[in-house]
Parts: C-alpha cells; sequence; structure tokens
C-alpha cells in the first residue's frame, strides 16, 4: 500500500482534508458463509474454553494453598500470553500461504484448559495456561484475517458474527465448566474439553486451509505500512483501550459488586452472562448497521448510549438493574467488531497485524489496568469506583470523532 494522498473524509456532512488512507473495494463482494460460519465457530470454541479459569480459581486456590498474588500470577500468565504476543503471529499469520493458526490455536486453547483441573503442580498449571494463552494469541489475528475475508464487501456484518461468537463463547464457557465441576469436581475439567477436541477435528475438515495472501504494491514492507496509516491507527488504539478498561472493569468486578449487594454466586455469573453474552448481540447489530451508516459513528453512539445505562445500572436495584445492565453491554459491544473492520481497513494488504493491534495489544494494555481499579476500589468503594471508570468514555469519544469517517459502503 502506497503512502495515502489527500483524501477528502466525511465529518459530519462537511469534507475536510485529512491525510489518512483510502479504504479500498474489496476484491469479492460475495460473503463465503461456510468460511465465516467456521471461523465464527473456531472463535466460539477457542474463547469458550479459555474462559474456564475465572470461575475454577476458587478451587485452584484450595488445592495448592495458594497466596492472592500467586492465584493472580495464574491470571496474568493467561491474560498476557493471549493477548500481548497476538502482533507477532499477526505479523507471522501475514505472510503464510495456508490458514494454520484458525485450527491449531483453539486445539491448543482445549488440550489445555481441558488438562488444568488434572495439574498436580503450580508450575504445571502455570504452563498449561501459557500454552492456552499462546493459542489464543495465535488464532484471533488470523482468525479475524480469515473473517474479514470471507465477509466480502461487507466486512462490518461478518466481523460482527465472528466477535460475537467468541463473546458467546467467553461468557457461556464458565457457567458450563462450573456446573460440570460442581457435580464431578476439579479433576473433570477434560470432560467439558473432550467435545471441544472433536469439534476442533471437525473445523479442520471444513475449513479451507490453502489462502491466497493479499497482493503488496512492490517496495512496501511492514514498517512503511505502519508509518503511513500511524496516526489514524494510534487513535484507534487508543479508543479501543478505554472502551476495553470499561468492559474489562465491569466483567471482572460484577460478581464482587453483586456479592455485596447480598446476591449469590449464580447471580453474579448471571450478571456476568447479561453483560457479555447478551452484549454480543450488540456486536451483531453494530456491525450491520456500520455497513450503511458509518464506522465512526457507530463508535460514537455505542460511548454515547453504553454510559447512561452503565450509569443507571449502578444507581438501580433489583430486575430494573439487570435490564439496564444488558442494555449497557449492547451498547458498549455496538463497536466491538466496528474498531476491527476499521483497523482491518486502515492495512487492508496486513489483516492479521491490524487485527492484532487492536485485538491483543489493545485488550492486553487495557487488562493491565484491573490492579488499579482494584486499588482504586479498596480506597473508594466498589460502586464508585466503576461509576468513576465510565468517565472514560469522554476522551474514548473525544478520539473518536479524530477517526476516518466512511459513508457506508462506498468506502468499501
Amino acid at each position: 500500500m502506497s503512502r495515502p494522498d489527500q483524501d477528502s473524509v466525511l465529518s459530519d456532512g462537511v469534507e475536510t482534508p485529512r491525510r489518512v488512507p483510502a479504504f479500498p473495494r474489496s476484491r469479492d463482494s460475495a460473503i463465503d458463509r461456510r468460511l465465516l460460519l467456521t471461523a465464527t465457530a473456531a472463535h466460539f470454541l477457542n474463547d469458550f474454553h479459555v474462559a474456564f479459569l475465572a470461575p475454577l480459581l476458587p478451587l485452584v486456590v484450595v488445592k495448592f494453598n495458594l497466596s492472592l498474588a500467586l492465584a493472580g500470577l495464574l491470571a496474568t500468565v493467561l491474560t498476557t500470553s493471549a493477548a500481548l504476543s497476538q502482533p507477532v503471529f499477526g505479523i507471522v499469520a501475514d505472510r503464510l500461504r495456508r490458514r494454520i493458526f484458525v485450527m491449531l490455536g483453539p486445539a491448543l486453547t482445549v488440550l489445555a484448559m481441558g488438562l488444568m483441573g488434572l495439574a498436580p503442580t503450580y508450575a504445571l498449571l502455570l504452563a498449561l495456561l501459557l500454552i492456552a494463552g499462546t493459542g489464543t494469541a495465535s488464532f484471533h489475528p488470523q482468525g479475524a484475517s480469515t473473517a474479514g475475508e470471507a465477509s466480502g464487501d461487507r466486512r462490518g456484518t461478518g466481523l460482527s458474527l465472528f466477535v460475537a461468537g467468541g463473546e458467546l463463547g467467553y461468557s457461556l464457557g464458565p457457567l458450563i465448566v462450573a456446573l460440570v465441576v460442581a457435580v464431578r469436581g476439579l479433576e473433570a475439567t477434560w470432560l467439558v474439553a473432550l467435545p471441544g477436541l472433536g469439534a476442533c477435528v471437525l473445523l479442520w475438515r471444513s475449513i479451507p486451509i490453502r489462502r491466497d495472501p493479499p497482493r503488496r504494491p512492490e517496495g512496501n514492507t511492514l514498517t512503511s505500512d505502519l508509518a503511513a496509516t500511524f496516526g489514524p491507527l494510534a487513535v484507534l488504539w487508543l479508543v479501543v483501550v478505554l472502551r476495553t478498561i470499561v468492559i474489562s472493569g465491569y466483567q471482572t468486578f460484577l460478581p464482587l459488586l453483586l456479592h455485596q449487594r447480598g446476591g449469590s454466586i449464580v447471580a453474579g455469573g448471571a450478571a456476568v452472562f447479561l453483560f457479555g453474552g447478551i452484549g454480543a448481540i450488540g456486536g451483531v447489530v453494530g456491525g450491520m448497521l456500520s455497513d450503511r451508516v458509518g464506522r465512526r459513528r457507530m463508535v460514537a453512539l455505542s460511548l454515547v448510549l453504553g454510559t447512561p445505562l452503565l450509569l443507571g445500572f449502578i444507581h438501580t436495584q433489583g430486575a430494573w438493574a439487570y435490564a439496564l445492565l444488558a442494555g449497557g453491554g449492547v451498547a458498549l459491544y455496538l463497536s466491538a467488531a466496528v474498531t476491527i473492520v476499521m483497523a482491518q481497513e486502515l492495512l487492508p494488504h496486513r489483516a492479521s497485524v491490524a487485527s492484532s493491534i487492536v485485538m491483543g495489544l489493545a485488550w492486553g494494555t487495557a487488562g493491565l489496568s484491573l490492579t488499579g481499579i482494584g486499588a482504586l476500589a479498596d480506597a473508594i468503594g466498589l460502586e464508585r469506583a466503576l461509576r468513576l471508570l465510565l468517565l472514560l468514555a469522554v476522551p474514548a469519544l473525544a478520539a473518536a470523532q479524530a477517526l476516518p469517517q466512511t459513508r457506508g459502503r462506498e468506502l468499501l
């Protein structure tokens, strides 16, 4: 991709010059439904299993007699290995002529998380979590790239389905493994993973492994492509980090908040599912609408709608609180797929790298904030901390205004 010329960018109906890359038209306008559904199913499978640790952590602490610091290290190893190494795998994936990571990544994740209940030592458990995180890191960049390739000129729609598959898996995984382990004990994690390994085999047989890497203009390197898009890509990364800090903070501390309000463990699990699982609906809707109304508008709408709904949840009790929580999740996830689409459109010849920046690198960076959020909650109370967290929507909304605007499908 050559360096961009002065393109005319639409901003609230007024054309103003801005130095951004032109979004290229897709080479194929038709959706490859089989490839898209396979990538989405693999995403569901991967995220379903990688979510096992959180609900099982209390049992792991008892089994190995762990301090909270050592328990936190388990989550840190899984999260950082799953997120921060994604750009490396993105670079490798963009050079391959095979979609090997789309199947190999979930297989590693399923196998490692299935064995975690059988780990005889803390060190071996750490190793299994590292393997699971590596599998997750290798899958996501190429998985998102594959979903984008399969979506034709409807990337918003296609990637919204891909993202929704992951969110649904991440929300259902903890519920299913908790039910099985409650009946059969911690060692039964392999029972949950066994169908997952069978699904990996079926998916491997259904996906066309060979692929044709996108043609790049002569002389273009990864460095030159990143330099040409650094400004808008950095802004997009910042928006995703700020949004993800809010999402991660609520996903992590919702069970504790419900417990403080007198709710049960089941109530906390239900709250997480309402926020993330029902929120996945927003991802699908937002992706589809962004193909028509534009990407930047959908990012802004997500922040504008999500913030007051979550604020209402903090100040409400009972059934209305759950309704507002689900609505806030749907609203925030409106832009989940949209930001991945925008990254791929900014780096059309390096879709895996682009996806890794706004998925792995951004989510990993946001995850580092959880310790600080916990410390803030210790100092001022959890409800107040979660309320203050919503203020991040202000700088996120301001940054979103600097993103390149699109007018629906015209620039696809």
